[in-house]
């Protein structure tokens, strides 16, 4: 009787110890973002890739996670995050105060200046100034949405993607576009009837980590473990590869 109790004991153990391994290896997070932002996150040969996707799961794997990503449109992230659809959003954000009074956000960890794009024979546009009046093209529910707000007599066109904006440019629908400085880059590379009309450097605009409310110390932990990732080197060498250093 005594060995059938210690070899349950046994049994029991096992059990245990198998159950927590179980709980480790399923430990996941479901990430948002929206992969029509290249560098920042794009689909490639079917996946989703880019800066923000090789930093979050650098970050995550650090941190004993998995990700399941969700593609979503980038003014469906939030309400997302809000209705805990998903753990956190990745995807170029800027955490605007009037963003952080119903979410949370992790220090900064990429900044960059705005840039306004337009035709090649457009003149006369280098400033948020020089667009009052013009047709601007934005993406719904982005930092360069609230900044086109904020032109005076300007009509604002928004997009579901920047990709739609870009289109509209390039077949002169509308005056300008207003993205990311890095984005604006790529775009050039690939509408060569589009050239950078100016630089928005008082506008340095980063990108955190977004969490629901009641997250700190997992936000504690996603900013020790971006500081660490910027000392290794890690963070430099995924900025050289998809900024050009």
């Amino acid at each position: 009787m005594k060995k059938i109790i210690n070899l349950v004991g046994i049994l029991m153990m096992v059990i245990l110890v198998g159950c927590g391994k179980e709980e480790v290896q399923t430990k996941k997070l479901y990430i948002g973002t929206n992969a029509e932002y290249k560098p920042y996150e794009y689909i490639e040969n079917g996946e989703i890739t880019g800066f923000d996707i090789e930093f979050m799961e650098e970050l995550a794997k650090n941190l004993g996670y998995e990700i399941e990503w969700k593609n979503l449109s980038f003014d469906g992230l939030l309400p997302a995050l809000q209705t805990k659809k998903i753990d956190m959003v990745i995807a170029g954000m800027t955490p605007t105060e009037e963003r952080k009074k119903a979410i949370d956000f992790t220090d900064i960890y990429y900044s960059s200046a705005q840039a306004i794009l337009v035709n090649k024979d457009t003149t006369g546009i280098k400033t948020l100034d020089n667009l009052k009046g013009k047709a601007v093209g934005v993406q719904l529910g982005t930092i360069q949405e609230t900044m086109a707000n904020e032109i005076e007599g300007a009509e604002i066109k928004r997009y579901n993607s920047f990709t739609g904006a870009i289109l509209e440019l390039n077949n002169k629908k509308i005056d300008a576009v207003i993205v990311g400085e890095v984005v604006a880059n790529n775009y050039l590379e690939n509408n060569k009837k589009l050239k950078l009309a100016g630089l928005l450097d008082d506008r340095q605009d980063g990108s955190a980590i977004a969490l629901g409310k009641g997250q700190e110390q997992l936000i504690l932990d996603l900013n020790e473990e971006i500081k660490k990732m910027k000392k290794s080197g890690k963070y430099q060498k995924l900025v050289n590869k998809y900024f050009g250093g």
